[in-house]
């Protein structure tokens, strides 16, 4: 957002081509793509366009691709929590996936993205890279439980949409389990949505069905906050209770993942993935609280995070060296952060970190007083 930084908007030619071609010259970068109604990728964190375009208030996936091409990125201000109508027109414009790929590779030839496919677009993008041999080695493609509910479902899915015959070696994949997903996947096997156990069983069989297809899943992908039962305290609640639980499985699936011998067996080089997630922005509220807040990729709105006991989860997911202590790969919101934390530690120096993001806190100035 642009009273949060430079001006710059995520998803972007400019913020790809800083990241991984100017002085920095990273070669690792996550992306975000989504479909337009004819099935052409543009990069954009959201599933809708009114965060970052004035385009009408619809899905992308319910547009052109000629209804988005040479449309302007927009960034809008923030007030009082609220993502608002006022906005500042950047020089970037909404990318299609391609053109940016291939600019970026121009630059960079030795850059890697995680392409985040989401939702129920995976298996499109799936055959869409399959055809593509110029990303191979080069993309892998996170996916997730939400339309996928077994990897029956998924490889399915890819084969109806005629993908290369040799897609199974050819496209990287990374299927991602989030912990508010566990209930749901412990009920479609008629488990309880509650009970530990339970909810690490669904995770399991979950991505068991994954490694188990002819396919080239080169790592798993798990969410988690690693949050403490003292966190939790004396606190009943049912949907509080099943949130901490749920990521008590998702650790214990992590460990499933990196440690199982029948796993390793399988896949003797998967890696285990995870992220650190922060917040994306705080505000200072008119009643004089602090609050933080997550974005609707459907809508492009503000969500307020939970204030109740889940909010140790929310901040176990922002703190950088967290989730990343028992993983391979880490896609993080504070990249700058965490690689500052692993060096200290590398030096004997244990810091100590939080959730908190200053450039994400939005400071609101009062308006009354400029002259």
């Amino acid at each position: 957002m642009y009273n949060l930084g430079k001006g710059v908007q995520e998803c972007t030619e400019t913020s790809l081509l800083t990241a991984l071609g100017g002085m920095e010259r990273r070669n690792l970068s996550e992306l975000d793509a989504t479909l337009t109604s004819d099935n052409l990728p543009v990069v954009s964190h959201d599933f809708n366009t009114w965060r970052i375009s004035t385009l009408p208030d619809r899905l992308i996936r319910e547009l052109h691709s000629a209804d988005v091409k040479n449309i302007p990125v927009i960034i809008r201000e923030v007030s009082n929590g609220e993502i608002t109508e006022s906005y500042t027109v950047t020089n970037d414009i909404i990318p299609f996936l391609e053109p940016l790929l291939d600019k970026v590779f121009d630059v960079n030839p030795g850059a890697t993205f995680f392409l985040d496919g989401r939702d129920f677009e995976a298996h499109i993008i799936t055959a869409w890279l399959s055809r593509r041999p110029k990303y191979r080695q080069r993309v892998v493609l996170l996916f997730y439980t939400f339309e996928y509910s077994s990897g029956e479902a998924f490889f399915d899915a890819v084969k109806q949409v005629s993908p290369e015959p040799d897609w199974r070696e050819t496209v990287a994949l990374m299927p991602v389990i989030f912990p508010q997903e566990l209930p749901r996947l412990a009920k479609l096997i008629d488990l309880s949505d509650i009970a530990v156990e339970d909810l690490y069983e669904g995770g399991k069989i979950w991505i068991d069905s994954m490694l188990r297809q002819p396919m080239r899943v080169v790592a798993v992908h798990i969410v988690m906050a690693r949050v403490k039962p003292e966190q939790l305290g004396l606190c009943d609640k049912p949907e509080i209770v099943r949130a901490f639980n749920a990521d008590y499985a998702a650790v214990r699936l992590a460990y499933y993942v990196k440690d199982n011998p029948e796993v390793r067996k399988m896949r003797p080089h998967l890696k285990l993935a995870t992220a650190t997630r922060c917040y994306d922005f705080s505000a200072q509220l008119e009643n004089g609280e602090k609050a933080e807040f997550s974005i609707n990729i459907r809508t492009g709105r503000p969500m307020p995070r939970e204030t109740d006991e889940r909010k140790y989860i929310r901040r176990g997911y922002g703190i950088p060296g967290n989730a990343a202590a028992i993983a391979d790969w880490v896609i993080s919101d504070r990249s700058e952060d965490e690689m500052s934390f692993w060096e200290w530690r590398n030096k004997g120096v244990p810091r100590r970190v939080d959730h908190h993001c200053p450039h994400l806190d939005v400071i609101e100035q009062d308006r009354k007083s400029v002259p």
